[in-house]
């Protein structure tokens, strides 16, 4: 076992380059598994977190339709209530550029008991409110210039000045995620309100004993049945987030788990053919088959080892500062919300690390098992055969691979069908290209031939004939179509992304204000055009059935400066709606049909509506959410009134309007951009995904590429005493280098050439299983930007060949022809 243990350690150390390989593949494979693996139970201790930055330790929220009384909570599992009334005041704010003039401000005031919110962590403890203390938010200090101490006069329902002062200045939590909200004790809201106790209609609450928040839901939802129950924990919107998250991330394992099989495979196989001396050495020693299998098995087994725990420490390391990047966010102002994160399992990392280990031993058993197989004279008369045979076991299966891959394909709507139709596609390619790369090798081979160009007859010859040349060519082949399938993900988002929705110069998200009191904005000096967007968020039932939508609001003639459908028809009579392409397909609605829509099927006053369907949204660029619905700008208002939510201004000078605009509009706009600084927010925000992407890429390319070098690197070893007879005989060096490179073209030429119909298909199958995780993005084939992209690593992979020809000229001929 000690000289097993030498010769596996000293083996490691000798090929720098092979294991540094094997190492990069195994520590991508593990890493994206502990995504996988451990993303499902982070994510709920992740979500949960979000909703501590809000709510505090409160397992649900209760919003009632009548006030609430001392019995609220009688019957319920045994809980903490907290009860929040809440008035909308006034304050006077003095314009910096005319101290002669005041305008009011709007603030909401919410009511609270301090001791029971400090203790459900919904304030901080010690929080300065009651007293007549108000606590104020960052953004509201920054904005209007309060600091602690100064006095503030409010105007509530009895419209008589009430003077409050500043307590403390709160950071972005709980209550004061929006900047506009102030908090105040219950008892000082006596002051502001017309009623003699204020009215409570909202309930936070906090079930001791978790096991029995969904008691207590069904509890409020029986006794309530008007209300408003939102359960933070066990919600179903909450479950559907983490399911479609959780599986997001296994499809990146998935690819990740394809490029490193893929590759894995074909290095150690070409390792066992290298070591074959070895196994006849310990053969020859007396050492038994079982001893060499495990000798054989063990540098593998290390690989997997480090590379497994190479993985998932720096998933430990990385995941903290990741899961802060895809899942911080921030529901006003600068200050970010970030949750908690849980310490990556160790029950999963020692998992992940046991399969890295096994996938490693698994690749390579066949090659081993052959090898152990074969007898000691074709070892010690080094007899390899470098003649690629297919093997028989191996086309059986991949005409069983690619039959369940033809019958998944018609199952659309099916996420575990669409990656099972994904995943054993590849599968099938993988064993079954072998055919078609010889098929074609031996057309070059007759056509060159017929030319007359014997060089290029011989390269053609050895592509379709030689292990290596074979080998690296599937593996091109499947690394290169995955790529090329992430690769146009990556150009249907980025052009999804880089759409141009708004074509303004100033974009205005506006607070719940009426059109016409923003009528003034088309009398500021430099403003050209102005335009309002509808569009609102709104639980309905569509034929019965509910679901959420964002509703449009379609202006008669359509939209200058909003461009984000393709399909809407320019005008939208009142009884009519166009769908989004996958609500349709979902419902089984056609266009022409007649759809009965219950709109605020929720809330106070639900409104039913049979409208007809006008037509199909092929893309929606502005949500890509798959769940729009536009209906005519009349339609829109009657349903949730003449409130736009943006206001486009184009101009020439697009920050003298922003600026001139915030000055005007007062608390009508919230938030004023530019073009530029919209966009760029967009991208900040587009950057994780895209990051991600852009790194399987170069993940797919990398690992292919040192594969085929490895390969061609090995193969060159069964061949030096060919290539030496070559040289001596008939053919000097340069020609023989040229062989070499004309033959790794071919094999990289029909790889890629395969490739590009392939990777069109897939992708097909690839945006089902986005859209099964409601990620919508339009595909968006540039058929020249993928052949040049193909074209590229074919120049690449061809490359590869300059590694081989460098050995090839470090060979002593002598020695090999001496050896024969």
């Amino acid at each position: 076992m000690r000289l097993i243990l030498k010769h596996t350690f000293k083996n490691i150390l000798a090929h720098k380059l092979r294991t540094l390989l094997l190492l990069i593949c195994i520590t991508v494979c593990s890493f994206t598994a502990m995504m996988c693996l451990d993303m499902s139970g982070s994510l709920k201790i992740i979500i949960r977190g979000m909703f501590t930055s809000f709510a505090g330790d409160a397992d649900m929220q209760v919003r009632t339709k009548s006030p609430i009384g001392d019995d609220f909570a009688d019957g319920a599992p045994d809980c903490t209530v907290l009860k929040i009334s809440g008035v909308s005041c006034y304050f006077d704010r003095h314009l910096d550029i005319d101290l002669s003039y005041v305008r009011r401000e709007n603030m909401d005031v919410i009511g609270l008991e301090p001791d029971i919110a400090s203790e459900m962590h919904l304030v901080r403890d010690g929080i300065e409110i009651g007293g007549k203390k108000v606590a104020i938010t960052k953004q509201f200090s920054k904005e209007f210039g309060y600091e602690v101490g100064d006095k503030i006069i409010l105007h509530g329902e009895r419209d008589i000045p009430v003077e409050f002062t500043v307590g403390c200045v709160e950071k972005k939590q709980g209550f004061f995620d929006t900047s506009t909200n102030m908090v105040i004790s219950m008892e000082d809201l006596k002051e502001l309100i017309l009623a003699d106790e204020p009215e409570c209609d909202q309930a936070f609450i906090d079930v001791h004993d978790d096991s029995r928040i969904t008691e207590a839901e069904k509890f409020f939802k029986k006794k309530y049945p008007s209300a408003d129950v939102n359960n933070f924990m066990e919600s179903k919107e909450m479950r559907e987030q983490i399911q479609s998250i959780t599986n997001l991330f296994f499809v990146l394992f998935a690819l990740c788990m394809l490029l490193v099989v893929f590759v894995t495979i074909s290095v150690s196989e070409r390792m066992i053919i290298e070591k074959m001396s070895v196994v006849g050495t310990f053969r020859s020693l007396g050492i038994s088959s079982k001893l060499t299998t495990t000798a054989m098995l063990m540098e593998n087994a290390l690989y997997g080892l480090i590379g497994g725990i190479i993985g998932v420490v720096l998933y430990a390391f990385v995941k903290e500062p990741f899961f802060y990047s895809v899942f911080t966010f921030s529901a006003n102002g600068d200050d970010n919300i970030k949750p908690d994160i849980p310490s990556a399992s160790v029950t999963v990392m020692l998992i992940v690390v046991a399969c890295a280990i096994l996938i490693e031993c698994l690749c390579p058993i066949k090659e081993v098992v052959k090898a152990v197989k074969t007898s000691i004279r074709d070892i010690i008369f080094d007899t390899k055969d470098t003649e690629y045979r297919p093997s028989r076991t191996a086309t059986v299966l991949g005409i069983i691979l690619f039959a369940v891959s033809a019958v998944t394909f018609f199952f659309k709507d099916s996420f575990v069908m669409n990656m099972i139709c994904f995943v054993t596609f590849f599968g099938a390619l993988s064993l079954l290209f072998n055919y078609v790369h010889r098929f074609i090798a031996r057309l070059l081979e007759k056509l060159f031939e017929k030319l007359n160009f014997p060089i290029a007859h011989l390269a053609a010859v050895e592509a379709g004939a030689k292990k290596c040349t074979v080998g690296s060519s599937v593996l091109c082949v499947t690394a290169a179509s995955v790529a090329m399938v992430i690769y146009i993900f990556a150009n249907s988002l980025s052009m999804l992304y880089s759409y141009p929705v708004y074509k303004t110069d100033v974009i205005a998200s506006l607070n719940d204000v009426q059109m016409k009191y923003l009528s003034y904005v088309e009398q500021i000096d430099g403003v050209d055009d102005v335009e309002f967007i509808y569009i609102r968020s709104n639980k309905v039932k569509l034929n019965g059935k509910k679901v959420d939508i964002i509703a449009y609001g379609w202006k008669d003639g359509g939209y200058d400066m909003f461009n984000a459908f393709d399909g809407v028809p320019d005008t939208i009579a009142d009884d009519e709606v166009v769908l989004d392409k996958f609500l349709m397909k979902k419902y089984g609605i056609k266009t022409g049909d007649e759809v009965e829509i219950v709109f605020n099927c929720e809330g106070y006053m639900p409104i039913e509506k049979k409208l007809k369907v006008a037509g199909r949204i092929e893309n929606d660029y502005n949500a890509a959410s798959g769940i729009s619905l536009v209906i005519s700008e009349n339609s829109y208002k009657s349903l949730f009134n003449d409130q736009p939510t943006d206001l486009l201004v184009s101009g020439s000078n697009p920050e003298a309007l922003k600026k001139s605009i915030t000055d005007h509009s007062g608390d009508y706009v919230y938030d004023v951009k530019t073009i530029d600084e919209y966009n760029a927010d967009m991208k900040q925000e587009r950057a994780s995904l895209t990051a991600i992407i852009t790194m399987l890429i170069i993940i797919g390319v990398g690992l292919t590429f040192i594969g085929i070098v490895s390969n061609q690197l090995i193969g060159l070893e069964g061949r030096k005493r060919e290539c030496a007879v070559m040289t001596s005989v008939a053919m000097p060096r340069k020609k023989l280098s040229r062989m070499f490179l004309l033959e790794n073209f071919f094999a990289s030429a029909i790889s890629l050439a395969v490739s590009l119909p392939t990777a069109f298909f897939m992708s097909k199958v690839f945006l089902r299983i986005m859209e099964a995780l409601q990620i919508y993005v339009p595909l968006d084939i540039e058929a020249g930007r993928c052949a040049g992209c193909a074209a590229l690593l074919c120049l690449i992979f061809t490359l590869v060949s300059l590694f081989p020809i460098r050995a090839l000229k470090k060979m002593d001929i002598v020695t090999q022809l001496k050896y024969e």
